[in-house]
């Protein structure tokens, strides 16, 4: 798919990640280091510049390439980086995707997860024809079982080893969408 790609949101820009967004990018995951934490494994301490780089390239070449497709949000107002949201574990022999969303803490509890994650929601099933997304979060992530439903996803359960987690399965819920809970 094309990397000049964009949706907007009343209030978001949301596009692939641009080179120049390191940067801002780095800044986000430093200052929100420890609310991202618990729940993604790659935001620790140890996060350099390096690995920014290395993070905004993987994540062009997915989506030049249709692995998956991240997207950088933008305030539309301010051109402030937000967060990203991303189709993910693409699987075409079931039409279906993993919806991920995260968002620095500054913009945190503005319903910004909510309007990122319903946009890009509604190019999953009206653009990439997909039929199912489901989202999985730790157990404990009550931010994100709260997007899940804002999002009109469906509890489906508790599921064993879902999450690969510092080196370790551990358990995980499983929310699901399908077209006909946003129509």
């Amino acid at each position: 798919m094309k990397i000049d790609f964009e949706l907007t949101t009343p209030r978001l820009i949301l596009r692939p990640f641009k080179t120049v967004d390191l940067n801002a990018f780095l800044e986000a995951v430093t200052q929100s280091r420890e609310q991202l934490q618990p729940w993604l494994e790659w935001c620790d301490a140890d996060f350099d510049q390096q690995q920014a780089h290395e993070w905004i390239e993987a994540s062009r070449l997915s989506w030049q390439h249709d692995y998956s497709y991240e997207l950088a949000i933008f305030d539309r107002f301010n051109d402030e980086f937000v967060g990203a949201v991303s189709l993910s574990a693409i699987v075409p022999l079931f039409n279906s995707a993993n919806l991920g969303y995260w968002i620095t803490h500054s913009y945190h509890r503005q319903g910004i997860a909510t309007e990122a994650s319903l946009a890009i929601i509604q190019f999953a099933f009206q653009m990439l024809g997909f039929t199912r997304l489901e989202i999985i979060t730790h157990i404990d992530n009550y931010a994100s079982q709260k997007t899940a439903l804002a999002c009109n996803a469906v509890f489906e359960c508790e599921a064993r080893n879902r999450i690969f987690y510092q080196n370790k399965p551990i358990n995980g819920y499983v929310y699901s969408l399908i077209p006909q809970d946003l129509y």
